[in-house]
């Protein structure tokens, strides 16, 4: 018990520096120049069938978390079967019907091609299918990991990294509980992390997205600075003004302070679970 106090006192105590110090960096403005996130990109070669969809519905797929999603069939025919209880996604192919009317200019009759609709034709996500080796099949999960990297084993969370497949450098998924990360940077893990456990405090469907968002920036910024990560500040600070509406600092900070109690809680479960929480040592003065 006594232990378990100590630890807790530790912990507080660590989060409380962090927190000082990337306030004061907020408040004062001395934040470093942004730095570029190592972005995770497709193998040179690689090509699959969606490739050749249109961009509607490449960006529908990349709006479902992949960059490969077939018919059942063509799953089939590439050794693979889709998983019990998985859900298909949706592309749209086009109801079309053929005309003849005279071209303006020749004055010629031209066949012309009408879209009249479209039908939904349901597709599976690879990650939703099992089976053979497909001729991409890489692996894109870096050469060493994160700090707290073990934490998301630890409490049920599958990670998964791919190439950039949309306008997300990470994505947590509240259905599968599973994190998809597109970049190898630290701070993007922390981020999708945060969304994690987050979910276990509050119900993110009803949550508001926003302060959602500014939970899981500033719990990364936090984790990053107890873990040794900088360069990434002024991301963190743009990012959080973006959701809070404003680039006032006094105004992020307040936004900031209201949602710190669940900021401190996603850290200290973090630095409670993981086998990387910083080892016993005095803290620094603020």
């Amino acid at each position: 018990m006594k232990k378990d106090i100590a630890s807790n006192v530790k912990n507080d105590a660590i989060i409380k520096e962090a927190v000082d110090q990337l306030l004061g960096m907020f408040k004062t403005g001395t934040l470093p120049e942004k730095v570029a996130f190592s972005i995770i990109h497709r193998h040179a070669g690689d090509v699959i069938p969606s490739d050749a969809w249109s961009i509607g519905n490449r960006v529908l797929q990349m709006l479902q978390g992949t960059c490969d999603a077939r018919g059942y069939k063509q799953w089939a025919d590439a050794g693979r079967h889709v998983k019990k209880g998985s859900h298909a996604i949706h592309i749209l192919a086009p109801l079309t019907f053929k005309i003849r009317e005279k071209d303006e200019k020749t004055g010629e009759e031209v066949e012309k091609v009408i879209v009249k609709g479209y039908r939904p034709i349901p597709v599976f996500r690879v990650e939703d299918t099992e089976g053979a080796s497909l001729a991409y099949d890489h692996s894109y999960e870096p050469a060493t990991h994160p700090t707290f990297y073990d934490v998301a084993a630890k409490l049920g969370i599958d990670v998964s990294y791919a190439p950039l497949r949309a306008n997300y450098l990470g994505k947590y998924s509240l259905r599968t509980n599973s994190i998809q990360l597109c970049a190898d940077d630290a701070v993007v893990y922390y981020h999708e992390l945060a969304h994690a456990i987050h979910a276990t405090i509050v119900d993110l469907t009803v949550y508001d997205n926003a302060k959602a968002e500014v939970v899981a920036e500033f719990s990364a910024l936090v984790l990053a600075n107890i873990a040794h990560v900088t360069g990434f500040e002024r991301q963190g600070f743009d990012y959080i003004a973006h959701y809070a509406q404003t680039h006032k600092p006094a105004n992020v900070m307040r936004e900031i302070f209201s949602v710190l109690n669940d900021v401190e809680a996603i850290v200290n479960k973090v630095l409670e679970v993981s086998d990387d929480a910083p080892a016993d040592e005095e803290p620094a003065a603020v």
